[in-house]
């Protein structure tokens, strides 16, 4: 029973157990991305050294897009993540890419509230040449869903992007992901997704890899279902030959559906 729900929530074993090709293509993708976009880089919104954003300019009044990283709230950081900016930068968007500080030096809670202050400091810096953005999008992978979850229900957004998420905590606690984490049974119930309706009823999209485990299909189903029953639009987005890494390199080019959604969900 233990071994079956840890094997539920390791990403790496529809991989072959070796999710290392995936980590090191998004770090070359990143690296180029760095080199050929404009963009603010380390702005800091709280007193952590990981409290940092970088920031990819937009028109005045351009939509923004807020992305946080995943990485089970212990590892990677936003810059094995800046290949995510290229597409809503090129489509005409500003873009926010998030840091925070990582388990097991700060709990969950701590990690919830250092991104929810990172929203608010992207959005006060888009505002900063006088025009509010048109739009604000916020997004994330794997548990950056959860936590983009997480301010979306204290900040109205006109949008959650949402990819391979985690917003039932319950299970992950019960996991050997928990080892690292230490989320209580309180901690895992007030900071899962599943119980924070959003602060704007807004437009869901959200998506698995079809070869990702049931939980994860299972976590996508709860959670769209929970959005629904707060009043929000939900586009599922099918995903298929996707796992848990290659899902997000969807994003590096824009024919596919997620890119589109995206785009769609940052301009309408």
């Amino acid at each position: 029973m233990q071994a079956e729900l840890n094997a539920q929530y390791d990403t790496s074993l529809p991989v072959g157990g070796n999710s290392a090709p995936y980590l090191e293509r998004f770090t070359r993708e990143s690296e180029r991305v760095r080199g050929a976009l404009p963009h603010e880089a380390n702005l800091r919104y709280g007193e952590h050294e990981r409290e940092t954003i970088d920031y990819f300019p937009g028109a005045p009044g351009a939509p923004l897009f807020v992305w946080v990283h995943g990485g089970y709230w212990r590892r990677l950081s936003k810059d094995a993540n800046t290949f995510v900016a290229e597409l809503p930068v090129r489509a005409g968007a500003a873009v926010a890419l998030v840091n925070y500080p990582l388990a097991p030096e700060v709990d969950l809670d701590r990690i919830v509230a250092s991104v929810r202050a990172a929203h608010a400091f992207a959005v006060a810096r888009a505002s900063a040449e006088g025009t509010l953005p048109a739009r604000v999008v916020a997004g994330g992978h794997s548990v950056g869903a959860q936590l983009a979850a997480a301010f979306a229900a204290t900040a109205p957004v006109d949008g959650l992007f949402a990819l391979s998420g985690l917003y039932d905590l319950e299970p992950i606690r019960l996991s050997n992901i928990n080892d690292a984490i230490a989320m209580d049974e309180a901690s895992s119930v007030r900071n899962a997704p599943l119980r924070m309706p959003p602060a704007r009823a807004s437009r869901l999209v959200i998506s698995t890899g079809e070869r990702e485990q049931e939980e994860f299909h299972r976590q996508q189903r709860a959670y769209a279902s929970a959005w629904r029953a707060w009043g929000g639009d939900v586009s599922e987005i099918e995903a298929p030959g996707d796992d848990h890494f290659s899902i997000v390199l969807q994003l590096t080019h824009g024919e596919g559906a997620l890119s589109r959604s995206l785009v769609d969900l940052l301009f309408h």
